[in-house]
């Protein structure tokens, strides 16, 4: 089954955190988000470039990005698991 969630974007990083966990109990299969415009190998316009890099900025603005220490915290706890 599929749903469509629209996520407030200033509770980005705790959604990701409960998806991840959803997704190691097995509930959730897959995880795509709308800003996924690409795949490996297919050409890129200028244009949906630059919209990828603007919202990437606007998004380390707001403060919506994780510090190394961050991610190396979250993958030692997933090899935990």
């Amino acid at each position: 089954m599929t749903y469509h969630i629209n996520v407030n974007r200033s509770n980005i990083k705790e959604f990701i955190q409960i998806i991840d966990t959803l997704r190691s109990l097995g509930v959730i299969e897959s995880l795509r988000s709308t800003k996924d415009l690409v795949r490996e190998g297919e050409p890129l316009d200028a244009e949906t470039l630059l919209n990828i890099i603007d919202q990437s900025k606007q998004e380390i603005e707001e403060g919506k990005s994780f510090t190394m220490d961050e991610v190396e915290k979250q993958i030692t706890s997933w090899k935990k698991k």
